[in-house]
């Protein structure tokens, strides 16, 4: 009887699908649909069969795609897309707002910079929410990509951020010659608003280019930067000073 009884229960396992018969109506769900049909295994354990399975696998497909998802990716800047965001700027004893485009260099917004402040581009160092940022070829905004290839790698400034102004590393290299090229330029800065006659301003102009070309760059594209462009701003009160000159020679009022 031990091996009759066991030898059922095995049979009865491996029976196949097809040999299932649905539970009878009494015996359904309440809450299933009108005409859906539940089946009924070894042990009571649901059984689907499989054309079942594929059209539950598709409805749940369905409900999945059509509900809201919480959370959306912001999708990334695509090629040719431009945004202008406000950008505040402060340290060195700077503080200003500007605007800039989200496809600009940081190359120009150091420009910008140093048109503001008067610091060489080379000198500047700008950090954001602690990050330096050093890559001048990198554009302001998020990375801009074509399609899934990154063409621009991006700072991922935002409206509104704020940029902490410093000295680069190069600045404390070249601190001995830009503060005697500081110095050359407040002299020059006095003659520009000073009432000389132009011989006094001539000679006091040679004296200071003189000095301008001891000043040593020691290889700084920068520092050569600065100091060629001191001994043009000597030399443009040079030249403004003797047109004033021949102006009162002739009679002209200024």
């Amino acid at each position: 009887r031990f091996f009759i009884t066991t030898v059922d229960r095995i049979v009865e396992k491996k029976r196949p699908l097809s040999l299932l018969s649905p539970v009878p109506a009494a015996a359904q769900s309440t809450t299933g649909g009108p005409g859906e049909e539940r089946w009924k295994g070894v042990g009571g354990v649901r059984v689907v069969p499989h054309d079942r399975q594929r059209e539950m696998t598709s409805d749940s497909h369905v409900r999945r795609q059509s509900s809201p998802s919480t959370s959306v990716a912001e999708p990334p800047q695509q090629e040719g897309d431009d945004t202008t965001i406000r950008l505040r700027i402060a340290g060195l004893g700077h503080h200003f707002e500007l605007d800039a485009s989200t496809n600009a260099k940081l190359s120009d917004l150091k420009e910008e910079v140093e048109r503001r402040t008067e610091i060489p581009a080379p000198y500047l160092r700008l950090v954001a929410k602690s990050k330096k940022l050093e890559d001048d070829s990198m554009v302001l905004g998020p990375s801009i990509m074509d399609g899934v290839r990154i063409v621009e790698i991006g700072a991922g400034l935002e409206d509104r951020t704020k940029l902490l102004l410093l000295h680069s590393s190069s600045y404390s290299q070249d601190k001995p010659g830009i503060e005697k090229l500081d110095k050359l330029n407040e002299e020059i800065k006095k003659l520009e608003d000073g009432a000389f006659d132009d011989k006094t301003v001539q000679e006091l102009i040679i004296q200071i280019c003189c000095k301008i070309d001891c000043v040593e760059t020691n290889g700084s594209d920068a520092l050569r930067k600065m100091r060629k462009k001191t001994i043009k701003y000597a030399e443009s009160v040079a030249q403004r000073s003797e047109k004033l000159s021949k102006q009162s020679a002739r009679g002209i009022d200024p």
